[in-house]
């Protein structure tokens, strides 16, 4: 790695959460995970998002709804921030992955960069994905022209 990229990477971990142990941070990662399926389950039940169902296919609904809210700025309308559906959004594709690969599951790790840094991820394999952030600011991400990319992000590292 060169300097650059370990001075962005170190950057990057000095803002991830900080912990003691690897048992606090699992505890306090799925019980965040917890927390913001619970709320977003609730918000799902009272709104149009009907394919609350974890089913591949409801990635792009989920998405289609996202950026309807986006567009007519209407987050709040559901209760919730932007950001907060984006957490949320990223929470329910971990989930996705999880139900319907039966080798996938979540991981709590050390950050290598940074010490008492943790980070969050889906694993299937040898593949680990920082899933949390996934979702920040998914209104900018480029070659969403269909805005389909949730779905396609599944299928392209997760699709059996």
């Amino acid at each position: 790695m060169s300097k650059y990229g370990l001075k962005i990477t170190k950057q990057y971990g000095s803002n991830l959460n900080e912990f003691n142990n690897i048992s606090e941070a699992e505890a306090f990662f799925f019980s965040y995970r917890d927390d913001l399926l619970d709320k977003f389950s609730i918000i799902c039940n009272k709104s149009r998002f009907k394919s609350y169902d974890y089913s591949i296919e409801s990635l792009k609904e989920l998405e289609k709804w996202y950026f309807e809210l986006f567009e007519e700025d209407k987050f709040s309308n559901i209760g919730l921030s932007r950001e907060e559906f984006e957490q949320c959004m990223a929470m329910y594709f971990g989930e996705v992955v999880i139900r319907n690969n039966e080798d996938a599951k979540y991981v709590v790790k050390e950050f290598p960069f940074v010490t008492g840094k943790y980070e969050f991820y889906i694993n299937k394999g040898l593949l680990s994905i920082a899933f949390v952030l996934m979702c920040n600011e998914w209104y900018t991400r480029s070659g969403n022209k269909k805005r389909n990319l949730l779905f396609r992000e599944y299928n392209r590292y997760f699709k059996r």
